[in-house]
């Protein structure tokens, strides 16, 4: 699914960029504040119609201008070009077009250009709350598995509806056990029937970045083993009205990775923390194009932050095996001197100059 054409107007300090990525490695290096991040933040939205970078590094649009563009053309194998197109005004909801129409769905945006990126915090995902590892497998569960995300839009209605009832009038709530019972024990299905693909793809990719550790990955789903949800929800009905919420479901399941007999969190370096993060999401690259035929492109921010020579070497051997596209950034362009064929942008001050 390469990104062939990228188009950026008025993006923080990006005021007319124009790439041709290559379908396989691109390299995007220059000075802190250039603008590199700000590229990968545009290819982000347009496979998730947001940003990746919150609020806290400042206004989307350009000082000065009243909105932003960013544009971008697809190409498949066998298959018609594709375009993409986001419009942002100031304080306005972005305007995304896909071939020619309005969307307002975004997980049309997520099928058109699937998404994994890699950003100096993410190993926070395994420190943070589980909706982060929730959120992080969910992405291959999407993928893999056609009816999930209508089964988790149908569950958090319900979960939704439950938990203000529960809030308002308890006795109302329980009107909705039904739905959220059926629709939770399906997507607990799925989800483990997917992670059961990969685990031992995850434990072989991790295997390769970091030697002569034991990783085990444990799944916990929301509510205990040999239960059915539907008792779950009723025997837990007390502590629910008690406390407001719904306290078990799929809503809580969460991940956890051990290395050495020890939650990965408390044990490993943090380089090693970015490297477990970094093997899931080439793991689930491998299980999606397995499975699926997709080949997510790869977002790769300031690669060389807490990474080794060496540990930076393995990593982006890893990915050029994948056969997909990839966007690192870098400071130093010789960070990246072990990658074969790749294309080089120098980005300074807002612009971008390819190096042939």
């Amino acid at each position: 699914m390469p990104l062939s054409l990228l188009r950026i107007h008025n993006l923080r300090n990006l005021q007319d960029v124009e790439l041709e990525p290559s379908a396989d490695i691109n390299v995007l290096w220059g000075g802190n504040g250039a603008g590199k991040t700000a590229i990968l933040e545009s290819i982000f939205m347009l496979g998730r119609g947001r940003s990746f970078r919150g609020t806290e590094t400042g206004p989307l649009v350009a000082e000065g201008q009243e909105g932003l563009e960013i544009f971008g053309r697809i190409e498949r194998e066998g298959r018609a070009v594709e375009t993409i197109g986001i419009r942002k005004k100031r304080k306005c909801a972005a305007q995304i077009r896909l071939n020619q129409e309005n969307i307002k769905k975004l997980s049309i945006l997520a099928k058109a250009v699937p998404l994994q990126i890699l950003i100096p915090r993410s190993h926070e995902i395994l420190e943070r709350g589980s909706s982060y590892r929730r959120r992080l497998i969910d992405w291959g569960v999407f993928h893999v598995e056609p009816e999930f995300m209508h089964l988790s839009n149908r569950y958090h209605q319900a979960l939704k509806q439950r938990n203000a009832a529960l809030r308002g009038s308890p006795k109302t709530a329980f009107a909705w056990d039904r739905v959220i019972a059926e629709s939770g024990e399906e997507m607990e299905t799925k989800r483990s029937r997917y992670i059961e693909k990969l685990v031992p793809v995850f434990r072989e990719e991790v295997s390769r970045l970091i030697s002569g550790k034991e990783m085990l990955v444990k799944y916990k789903k929301g509510w205990p083993g040999g239960e059915a949800y539907m008792e779950n929800l009723i025997r837990r009905r007390d502590d629910d009205i008690r406390r407001g919420f719904t306290g078990s479901g799929p809503h809580r399941s969460d991940i956890e990775i051990e290395m050495t007999g020890q939650k990965v969190e408390k044990t490993a370096s943090r380089g090693e923390q970015k490297l477990v993060i970094a093997a899931l999401y080439l793991a689930q690259a491998r299980v999606v194009r397995r499975e699926k035929g997709i080949r997510p492109v790869f977002l790769i921010d300031d690669l060389p932050a807490e990474l080794d020579k060496e540990k930076r070497e393995l990593f982006l051997n890893e990915l050029q095996g994948l056969d997909t596209q990839v966007f690192l950034t870098g400071i130093e362009k010789d960070c990246f001197s072990v990658l074969g064929e790749k294309r080089l942008f120098h980005v300074e001050q807002g612009r971008v100059y390819r190096e042939t």
